[in-house]
């Protein structure tokens, strides 16, 4: 910021308390109507976007799969308009490494942290056709249940279940995304991993692609209100790191419990090591 010559310590402090809260308004006003968009955006396409790729699929007998991963690519590039959106307005801004190991991924297992709400948005962003683990509040949302059965993306409330659809999801060719914690990270304390993700792994023997997410200033965290905004413009930085095959650790595919414990101390250390880079 430019001060002008002449001014006192106590003119610049006030100049510089202006511009604060100038810019703390804009970016309250612009996140509101970030989210808005967002919420009138899964609104439309669950009325009528994705009804019409479900009637497309019908007419032509091109399946309930084509469905999926039309209205799953529809979805990624929405999540890439709302991020772009956010950022022009000066939200935020981000950072991605190791971006070109998310492309041509198939049947594919996708391992993240979960310190914000935004996280799954910039990665299924960067990943088109990718399935979801999501909590069943999400299909009683108004906004939000038509996009979960449009996508075809997997509820969370049985765990075996669960477990069945992820492996079966991924042997069709589907990309999968999940956060080992089941939910964001609690501010102030370490990750907890749940054992769906390490189930998961252990039961399809599949490769997983790890990614780190870190937010500066951390906001959008379970403590937060999306409506207000953080104390200043936040910052993204993701990196995408290579693929980890967790083969050689599971012993016994009988012994699922001890192969979870394996497996979680696995991202333990991998997800620590990731955010080591982070600085």
């Amino acid at each position: 910021m430019l001060i002008p010559d002449g001014w006192s310590g106590n003119g610049v402090k006030t100049l510089r308390r202006i511009s604060y809260w100038i810019s703390y308004v804009w970016r309250l006003v612009a996140t509101d109507l970030s989210f808005s968009v967002f919420g009138a955006g899964a609104l439309l396409a669950s009325l009528i976007v994705f009804p019409v790729l479900r009637l497309i699929a019908l007419v032509f007998f091109l399946g309930r799969e084509w469905a999926h991963r039309r209205c799953q690519f529809s979805i990624s590039i929405g999540f890439h308009l709302f991020i772009e959106f956010m950022r022009f307005f000066g939200v935020l801004t981000y950072e991605v490494r190791g971006a070109e190991k998310l492309r041509d991924l198939s049947g594919t297992l996708i391992v993240s942290n979960h310190p914000t709400l935004l996280d799954v948005v910039f990665i299924i962003s960067m990943v088109p056709q990718t399935l979801c683990v999501v909590k069943k509040e999400a299909w009683t949302n108004p906004f939000l249940l038509g996009v979960m059965w449009g996508t075809g993306y997997i509820q969370n409330d049985e765990p075996m279940q669960l477990i069945d659809d992820c492996v079966q999801g991924m042997e069709a060719g589907n990309n999968l995304l999940i956060f080992p914690e089941a939910t964001r990270t609690v501010r102030g304390k370490p990750m907890k991993l749940r054992r769906g993700a390490a189930s998961i792994i252990s039961t399809s023997l599949k490769p997983f692609v790890p990614i780190t997410i870190t937010c500066d200033p951390l906001t959008l965290t379970k403590a937060d209100k999306w409506f207000m905004p953080a104390p200043q413009r936040m910052h993204y930085e993701i990196i995408v790191h290579d693929a980890y095959d967790p083969a050689p650790e599971i012993i016994d595919i009988n012994q699922l419990s001890l192969s979870n414990r394996r497996i979680n101390r696995i991202l333990e250390k991998l997800f620590a090591a990731g955010l080591d880079l982070h600085g």
